[in-house]
């Protein structure tokens, strides 16, 4: 018996994509691997989330809903839309607006209602990418946990090894995003004393661009950039640096580590677990700790393999095949319990 699965995307935006990069891939290797026990749809909201069109959103889910409902990130509320004959699946990717808000402020209310409370409730599952987007979850929500699933991202299969020739002199340093909790004004007080270039993916306000020519910061920005553009950048540099502050997740790291490029991240959750033993971890509340980090890395030849060859090793762990499997058997379990179900 086919049954129809329908993933929920937010409306389409050139700045934001990377939900929609992850399962746009999820869903293509469903419709191949996976037909005809499931027939794949993808139905993309036609509206910004805006107060004034939030309920137009959540009917538009109520007219699309299907046997199998999947709301891949950020639009949680069109969960509501669904009814609760069919298996509704929400997947959560961080909390991190309700970390941007005081929690007695009235925005912080109306998002923590809206946006994770009441679909939290009303899902059949909740998927997170990391544990510790789960533990944020369970206090803002105070949900069941047995009701959460852990299922990480996966590295793009289009993300393989590299050749490369270390620059000892001159490193290039890869540095993605530019919003506050990507840290990138202390990562530029940590280059002071290193001789790098940095290459900035993200828009940078004018703060951001009055430090670096402060700071005398050789450095290149790009934005808005095609996934073969993004290869060509790892490709292209001798260091990661991810320094975040907050991550659901941290999909940077695998793509470095598959492409064979040193990482230097975070030692907090969910980076470090991320990682693994493949990356150079600092205090990203510190500007000393990222120099001493990156200076090991450019100048310890025997450090700076290892965490190439480790990082190799930690990315099979994040293989799409292995992914998509876990999102199968979730699927499937749910169908037999609402089975179970008397009508």
């Amino acid at each position: 018996m086919t049954r129809t699965l329908i993933y929920f995307f937010r409306k389409s935006n050139p700045i934001y994509f990377s939900i929609e990069k992850l399962f746009n891939k999820i869903s293509a290797e469903i419709s191949e691997a996976h037909f005809p026990e499931f027939a794949v749809e993808i139905c993309q909201m036609p509206f910004a989330s805006k107060l004034g069109t939030i309920l137009r959103n959540i009917r538009y889910a109520r007219k699309h809903q299907a046997s199998i409902n999947h709301i891949t990130g950020d639009v949680h509320y069109a969960v509501l839309g669904c009814s609760s004959k069919n298996i509704n699946i929400l997947t959560i990717h961080d909390c991190v607006s309700l970390h941007r808000y005081p929690p007695k402020s009235l925005r912080h209310r109306f998002i923590q209602t809206l946006w994770y409370k009441l679909p939290v409730k009303k899902a059949d599952a909740i998927t997170v990418i990391s544990e510790n987007t789960k533990k944020d979850l369970i206090h803002f929500t105070n949900c069941d946990p047995a009701k959460i699933k852990v299922i990480t991202n996966f590295v793009d299969p289009a993300f393989g090894p590299s050749a490369f020739s270390f620059n000892k002199t001159n490193p290039r340093i890869l540095f993605i995003g530019t919003t506050q909790n990507k840290n990138l004004e202390r990562f530029v007080e940590s280059l002071k004393n290193i001789c790098a270039e940095l290459e900035i993916v993200g828009p940078l306000d004018e703060k951001q661009t009055q430090l670096l020519k402060t700071n005398k910061i050789k450095f290149h920005q790009c934005a808005n950039l095609s996934d073969e553009e993004m290869i060509q950048k790892y490709r292209g540099c001798d260091i990661l640096a991810f320094p975040s502050t907050y991550e659901g997740f941290g999909l940077p790291i695998i793509e470095a580590q598959a492409v064979g490029r040193p990482v230097l991240t975070s030692d907090l959750s969910p980076m470090r677990e991320v990682a693994g033993t493949g990356a150079c971890l600092i205090n990203p509340e510190d500007p000393l700790s990222m120099e001493k980090g990156l200076t090991r890395i450019i100048n310890d030849d025997a450090f700076r393999q290892k965490l190439i060859e480790e990082g190799f090793v930690n990315v099979k762990r994040f293989r799409l095949e292995t992914i998509v499997n876990e999102y199968i058997s979730l699927y499937r379990s749910l169908h037999e319990k609402k089975k179970s179900v008397p009508r």
